[in-house]
This record gives C-alpha cells, sequence and structure tokens, in this order.
C-alpha cells in the first residue's frame, strides 16, 4: 500500500513538473496603436477597392445604411458569413461602434479626402433631382460618398473587421462588413460580406 502512494505521488509530481505553463494572455493594444491600425485598415481598403485620388468620407462613423441602429442584428448575418472570426475581433467591433464616433479630420489614409457632415450631404442632395451631379462638380476626383465604421480588432492586431459602403449615384452603391488579416506587416482582405446594393 505504501509502495502505491509512494508510486503515485511520483506520477503526480512527474506531472506537475511537465504540465505546460498557462499561456500568458496578450496585452491590450493602446489607443494610440489601435489609432494607426485603423488608419492602415483605412488607407489599404481605399486604395485596393477604388483606387481614386481623393475620397468623400462621411465624417461619422456607421455599421450600415441607416447608421449604427441595426449593429446586432447585421453583425449577426454577418457572422453566420464568416468564418474563423477571433472573438476577440468581434468583441472588439460592437464596443467599438456601440455609437457613431466623429471620423479624425487629420487620419494619414495614403490620399487625401474632405469629410462631409450630414448637414452636408442633405444641402447637396436634399432638394434637387441633380444631387449628384453637383456632387461630382464639387468631388471629381471620388468614387462616390464613403461610410466607415471604427474598426475592430483582436488583441495582436492582425485581425481587423470593419464595415465600408459607399454610393455613387441615386441607384449605385454597395456596403461589406471585411474581415482583414495581416501577413509580413501588411493588411490583405481575407472575408467580405454584402449587407446592402442599390
Amino acid at each position: 500500500m505504501v509502495k502505491k502512494l509512494i508510486l503515485l505521488s511520483f506520477i503526480l509530481c512527474a506531472a506537475a513538473c511537465t504540465a505546460k505553463p498557462a499561456s500568458t494572455p496578450l496585452p491590450t493594444p493602446s489607443t494610440g496603436q489601435i489609432d494607426m491600425e485603423q488608419q492602415a485598415v483605412y488607407a489599404f481598403l481605399l486604395s485596393n477597392l477604388y483606387q481614386h485620388r481623393g475620397y468623400v468620407i462621411m465624417d461619422t462613423t456607421a455599421t450600415g445604411v441607416t447608421g449604427v441602429e441595426n449593429t446586432t442584428q447585421t453583425l449577426d448575418y454577418v457572422l453566420q458569413n464568416m468564418h474563423s472570426v477571433d472573438s476577440g475581433t468581434v468583441v472588439s467591433f460592437r464596443s467599438r461602434n456601440d455609437a457613431a464616433y466623429p471620423i479624425s479630420p487629420d487620419m494619414n489614409i495614403g490620399g487625401p479626402y474632405t469629410l462631409l457632415s450630414q448637414a452636408g450631404r442633405q444641402q447637396i442632395f436634399g432638394e434637387n433631382q441633380s444631387g449628384w451631379e453637383i456632387f461630382y462638380e464639387r468631388y471629381p476626383q471620388a468614387p462616390g460618398i464613403t461610410t466607415l465604421s471604427r474598426v475592430g480588432f483582436n488583441n495582436s492586431l492582425d485581425q481587423a473587421l470593419v464595415y465600408i459602403g459607399t454610393q455613387s449615384n441615386w441607384l449605385a452603391g454597395s456596403g461589406y462588413y471585411i474581415l482583414l488579416k495581416k501577413l509580413n506587416g501588411a493588411w490583405n482582405i481575407d472575408q467580405r460580406v454584402m449587407t446592402w446594393i442599390s
């Protein structure tokens, strides 16, 4: 009996000594790191999707055509159609898009851009049928009016989820949720899910 207890103690001790240490969680990225990566994601998407020399971006964030009101329902649909999305990326996206936030007027996104307020948009389109003609007279370099969400990231800042939508005429526009992965220091599109088209 004593031998069995000694043997059992030895086995338990050996197992404890060879057990892998618990992995330490990655530190939460700083606000500065997130802001830099968000600008890098915006720059990559704008140049990759549109390749224009200038952009008109709504001055507040949104997660769809109607703002941020339907984020939960839309995001549930998007996640059903994406795979391998890190839970941290989803949590970050939800928390960073709990309301509409102002877009920074001094981002480095690889090219010039103009921020357009809702009042400015209403002024162009509110009372006449030739709103898009007026728009392109003012902003000939733009692909249309682009709306961006804030970007959700995982803790290692190598996966990102963002909404981007662009309306370029009365019946020409679309919106996507895009999952990106960072490979060798550069962002790349991994998956995209369209949430509206006109």
